[in-house]
Formats: structure tokens, C-alpha cells, sequence
């Protein structure tokens, strides 16, 4: 199969922006461009996800709102593809267009992503593949992680000894493995979601660059074995979480009136020993771990994660990755496995009923 030329776009659940990628893409192998960028919302597009966010099924309920996040949702989108297309001179055959999480409940197979593929595929005159946890949703699967089938295609063109994990740090964490013979992905606890949400509340920052206010904290243990006699951890995979659950204010109420940086730190510790426990849940213990996602990038917790792991850990960018840019390559190879008729979810990794092709499709017919 002729590889084609897909821009991917993502907005991950720490919603700090619309990450971009152009590769090549056959749906089986991805050829880097080393073609990418970062788009902030506007203003208005971000005030109006964070008040969605603080109450997704209420907001789902009004209509008026809902249009309109929508539509500049899908305007930001647009331009982070204008804006590469311009730089760059480029003009992708296909847009892989993710949207934005509003709401994810596996429990009762419900997952809303902003956005819409029919306005982005006019706007911008392009094939559009969106939709992707719909499909497998409908067959039973709990719509996540998406991720495994990617990471899979790293994990082979690194020819790293196998079994190898790929742990995604995103907002929430995801791990994918694969032995060779067996692929599985699950979403095993917090990522950056709540360590990002403290650093706004009580410092207005974004995130606590480097893990700097955590690395001058203790872990106040109390907290943290409280937080993971949650019935989550100890679950099989296939298994995902919803934005909401273990990552509501519950814990950061029961902290409140500790020292900030005994906050973060024991914040950062929950984000550790989930992954462990991930780990735990495997079927053969994992040789190399690769680091991807926003979290690679905090010092402090990638030092605490690969002082207990008891495996080898990477960095994306210490393997040269892009690792800031994997959910836009995953998105464009979700939507190039669309195009090729190739599927991404298994119930290995997703508990669908069976192997299923993600997405939905908007071809420009040509005059």
C-alpha cells in the first residue's frame, strides 16, 4: 500500500493545547517528517471548555453552549492544520481529527469528543477521518485507550527486547504492552491530571515545571494508601477511566491543609505507584519501559519512576522520539488504519467483541 500524507491533531485531557503532526502512513508503518507544532485555544474556546468541564453532563444538556464550543473547538482545530500547511508548504491527503474529550464513562460505554469532522473537512477542504471511540463503543469496547495499536509500531522499529511497555503520561496514564505475540493497553491511574490542577489552584501556573515544587516535599503516606484501596487497581485489563473518576477534588480536599509541596509530592507519588501497579497486572514482567506523553518531561517524576522501577526506563526523547508529539502520530495513524480499511481496537485492549476499524470518514469528492 502507497503510504499518504495525514496531519494528525490532539487535545489530550490536560487540554493545554492542540498538538500537530504530518507523517506519511500506510497504516502499518509511519514515516516522520519532523513536521509539528503546538496550538493554544483561544481565549474564549478555552473559558468555555473549562466551565463544560466542571460539569459535562449538565453542559451536554445546553444545547445554545453546546453549539458553540463545538464550532470553536473545531475553528482551533482548523487553523493548528493552516498554520502547518502555511510554514511548511504542505497538503495532506487526510486529517486525523481526534476532537476533545468532554466526557469518557466505560461503564456505560458513553464517550464525548468536541468537535465536529463535517465542519473541519469543509473548512478545510480535506478528507477528515473523526469519530474514533465510536465504533468500538458500539461493540462493546470501552473506548479506550486507543493508543496500543501505535505504540506497538514503536516498540517494533526500536527492536527493543520484548516484553516492552509504552507508558503514556498524559492527563490521565496509559500503558500498552506487547511480548511479541500479545498486545494489551489499559488505563492504569493519574497521570498529570491532578498535580496540573493543584499548580493552577494554588500558584496559577500550568504545571510545576520539572517537578521543582514536588522534588522539595515528602509523600504523606496516609493519603496515598487511602487513594488505592480503590477497587480500580487491583481490575483486569481491558480496563479505562473516566476523566472524573479518582480524579475528582476528593483527595485534594483531604489535603488541603498540608504544605503545598508535601501536596505536589504526594500528588506525583500517586502517578508513580499506579504505574507500578499497572505493571503488576501484566502477564510477563516487562524488560524496557518507554516514557511518553507531558510527563516525560517533569525531571523529578521520571527520577522517581525509574528509581523503583524494576525494569529499564526511557524517555521518549532520551530514544529519539517525539515524545510530545505521540497522540498527534497516533491520531494520524488511526486515521490512515481508517483510510486502509485496517483495524485498531482488539479485545486485548479495548474488551470490543471483536477486532475493530475506528472512525468515520468524510471524503471530498472531486469535481
Amino acid at each position: 500500500m502507497k503510504k499518504i500524507s495525514i496531519i494528525g491533531l490532539m487535545s489530550g485531557t490536560s487540554m493545554d493545547g492542540i498538538d500537530a503532526s504530518y507523517v506519511y502512513s500506510d497504516g502499518e508503518n509511519v514515516e516522520r517528517t519532523g513536521i509539528n507544532s503546538v496550538t493554544n485555544y483561544q481565549k474564549k474556546t478555552a473559558t468555555l471548555l473549562e466551565k463544560a468541564m466542571k460539569s459535562p453532563i449538565s453542559f451536554l444538556k445546553n444545547e445554545k453552549l453546546l453549539i458553540k464550543l463545538n464550532r470553536y473547538i473545531t475553528v482551533d482545530h482548523a487553523k493548528a492544520v493552516i498554520y502547518l500547511k502555511n510554514k511548511f508548504k504542505i497538503n495532506p491527503n487526510l486529517i486525523g481529527f481526534h476532537g476533545q474529550t468532554l466526557l469518557h464513562d466505560p461503564k456505560v460505554l458513553f464517550s464525548v469528543q468536541l468537535g465536529s469532522g463535517q465542519q473541519l473537512s469543509k473548512m478545510l477542504k480535506t478528507n477528515v477521518v473523526y469519530n474514533f471511540r465510536h465504533n468500538d463503543l458500539k461493540g462493546g469496547g470501552q473506548g479506550a485507550p486507543i493508543a496500543p495499536i501505535y505504540h506497538k509500531f514503536i516498540v517494533k522499529s526500536l527492536n527493543l527486547n520484548l516484553p516492552t511497555i509504552i507508558i503514556n503520561i498524559g492527563g490521565i496514564s496509559n500503558l500498552s504492552y506487547w511480548d511479541g505475540k500479545t498486545l494489551l493497553g489499559f488505563d492504569i491511574g493519574p497521570g498529570n491530571n491532578l498535580m496540573d490542577f493543584y499548580m493552577k489552584e494554588k500558584f496559577n501556573k500550568p504545571f510545576d515545571l520539572d517537578g521543582v515544587v514536588a522534588s522539595k516535599g515528602f509523600v504523606i503516606n496516609k493519603y496515598v494508601e487511602r487513594y488505592f484501596k480503590n477497587p480500580f487497581f487491583n481490575l483486569l485489563p481491558p480496563k479505562s477511566l473516566d476523566r472524573l473518576e479518582l480524579f475528582d477534588t476528593k483527595i485534594l480536599k483531604e489535603l488541603k491543609n498540608e504544605l503545598p509541596e508535601n501536596i505536589m509530592s504526594t500528588l506525583r507519588d500517586l502517578t508513580v505507584k499506579s504505574i507500578l501497579k499497572g505493571i503488576q497486572l501484566l502477564p510477563k514482567k516487562p524488560l524496557n519501559c518507554i516514557l511518553v506523553g507531558g510527563g516525560q518531561n517533569n525531571v523529578n517524576l521520571v527520577n522517581q519512576i525509574k528509581k523503583v522501577m524494576p525494569l529499564k526506563v526511557f524517555t521518549a526523547n532520551e530514544l529519539k522520539l517525539p515524545g510530545d508529539f505521540i497522540e498527534s502520530e497516533l491520531i494520524a495513524f488511526l486515521a490512515a488504519r481508517k483510510f486502509f480499511k485496517l483495524p485498531s481496537t482488539f479485545p486485548s485492549t479495548t474488551g470490543v467483541n471483536k477486532d475493530t476499524i475506528l472512525g468515520d470518514l468524510i471524503k471530498i469528492l472531486k469535481d
